[in-house]
């Protein structure tokens, strides 16, 4: 019995050990939680002081106007087709844009309404700029030339056919080369390089 008494006794000795060493364990852990949580609670308090400091509800509002017009003058371009949407030449964007921004800018409908005004025409006029830089990005990397060929430059080529005649697209039939070779003759002329010139 001794002998059992013994193997009892080491067992439940090296079983308070384990404990304590456990304890002592459980004891750090729970250091690190709480160290853990009093950091997350501060990040997030902080988070929150941020979130609510004057001003921010209304960049969040000025945000979402700026994308939201943005995304109006995508959708409408997108809608009319490759050859966009214009009036008197220039795309509706442009002029939804150029509007609320005059309308801000003489403070029509008071502070409140102009601000939105200008949110608004921001985001059209960044929707048009978008197009236009997307044009002339195109036109450069089919010239080879950021600014395109003496005649034509990829600002110019961006902004669509010229008024003296539709753009050429696809195979060109008998009657766009003789329009094509009318208008370089044309244009030589103008520039005193005509044949005798």
């Amino acid at each position: 019995m001794n002998g059992t008494n013994e193997i009892t006794r080491e067992h439940v000795q090296h079983l308070v050990r384990q404990n304590h060493s456990l304890g002592d364990r459980v004891e750090a852990l729970k250091q690190r939680l709480s160290s853990a949580m009093a950091t997350t609670k501060s990040a997030m308090s902080a988070a929150g002081e941020r979130l609510t400091r004057p001003g921010n509800g209304e960049h969040a509002i000025r945000t979402l106007e700026v994308n939201g017009a943005a995304f109006m003058g995508g959708l409408v371009q997108g809608k009319a087709g490759p050859d966009g949407a214009h009036l008197l030449g220039i795309p509706l964007e442009a002029w939804a844009g150029g509007a609320l921004e005059v309308l801000a800018y003489f403070n029509v409908g008071g502070d409140k309404l102009s601000e939105h005004a200008f949110n608004l025409g921001d985001g059209f006029l960044a929707s048009w700029s978008s197009s236009m830089g997307f044009q002339v990005g195109s036109n450069w990397r089919s010239s080879g030339e950021l600014f395109g060929h003496k005649d034509r430059p990829a600002l110019a080529a961006a902004s669509g056919p010229s008024g003296n005649g539709s753009a050429v697209k696809g195979e060109i039939s008998p009657q766009q080369m003789a329009q094509i070779v009318a208008r370089v003759r044309g244009a030589a002329a103008m520039h005193g390089m005509g044949p005798h010139g």
